[in-house]
């Protein structure tokens, strides 16, 4: 048979650490305690009472010892272990927050892209439509012939479509990107979006956004815009208020945004609901730009919705 290679025997006869390290402490302990034994009758050997009770006090005193290190070692790799994991539940984080952030700026870029060729290009299409539509209702209308009144009404009916086709691209393009956002900024953004919201919704929005520099940075631009959007959308379906008000500042270092309504609040603990998808993303959209949302409650008894996102830290 062919023999072992060397250094093989001793993993096979002892596999375990816990059992080599167990080992070791019993062999030192007993030691230390035939050896202190042996000591302690050589130096008291008229006294067994004492030497007895000495004996003991050794024994307690030699096996705390022998639990401290057997302790503390196992302490150790527990703190180890446990650091470990914090520091791979750490990269994990890191890695999800980058994905989260590369993900959410595609989103944006595919919406933008999205949003221009329908405006660039089905828009155009339709407005040349119905520019053809009405060229066709003209040259009906030089020839004064009841005849053709059926064929013109069809034609202004057609023309109607065209304009309410016309309408829903637009707004579907405003939802997906508004352009005012990318050219003239989120001062500007806020306050259409806000007009747009009561115009769907009949609840009056009042705005209130302090000066903004020009040169402000176009990710924090759209999460704020991003917030905003979700907050008057959980307003409309959710809240029951008839007023919102909304509040952008920027200060040293921070972007600070209010939204708050006279509503009926928001439910105890479902801003950490995972199922409330809406609230979970605008705290995500903050965190991938080092800030955070608050949801509390109004002075008006409603939801108080804050975000600070950090000006000049950006990520």
């Amino acid at each position: 048979m062919p023999s072992d290679p060397p250094g093989t025997l001793w993993p096979h006869v002892m596999p375990r650490p816990e059992v080599r390290i167990v080992l070791a402490y019993v062999v030192l302990a007993s030691v230390w305690v035939i050896g202190s034994d042996r000591l302690l009758q050589s130096v008291m050997p008229d006294s067994p009472v004492s030497l007895q009770s000495l004996k003991g006090i050794n024994f307690v005193i030699t096996t705390s010892v022998l639990l401290y290190f057997v302790l503390r070692r196992a302490y150790r790799g527990w703190r180890e272990a446990e650091r470990q994991q914090w520091e791979l539940m750490s990269e994990v984080s890191e890695t999800f927050r980058n994905l989260s952030a590369r993900v959410e700026t595609l989103r944006e870029a595919d919406r933008t892209r999205i949003s221009r060729e329908l405006h660039d290009q089905l828009g155009q299409a339709l407005t040349g439509l119905k520019m053809d539509l009405r060229w066709v209702e003209g040259r009906l209308e030089l020839r004064d012939d009841r005849a053709f009144n059926p064929l013109t009404d069809r034609l202004v009916e057609a023309q109607e479509q065209v304009d309410l086709l016309i309408g829903t691209v637009q707004r579907i393009a405003t939802d997906l990107r508004p352009d005012v956002l990318d050219d003239l900024g989120l001062a500007e953004a806020l306050t259409e979006e806000g007009d747009r919201f009561t115009l769907r919704s009949g609840i009056p929005c009042r705005i209130e956004v302090g000066e903004l520099p020009e040169d402000l940075p176009p990710e924090l631009g759209t999460a704020a815009f991003r917030i905003f959007q979700e907050a008057l959308a959980n307003v409309s379906r959710h809240a029951n208020a008839s007023e919102v008000k909304v509040k952008c500042q920027l200060g040293a270092d921070l972007l600070e945004m209010e939204i708050s309504d006279n509503g009926k609040g928001m439910p105890a603990g479902v801003d950490r609901d995972p199922h409330s998808l809406g609230l979970l993303g605008m705290r995500e959209r903050a965190e991938l730009l080092a800030g955070k949302v608050i949801f509390t409650t109004g002075d008006s008894g409603g939801t108080c919705v804050v975000a600070k996102l950090p000006w000049g830290k950006i990520p």
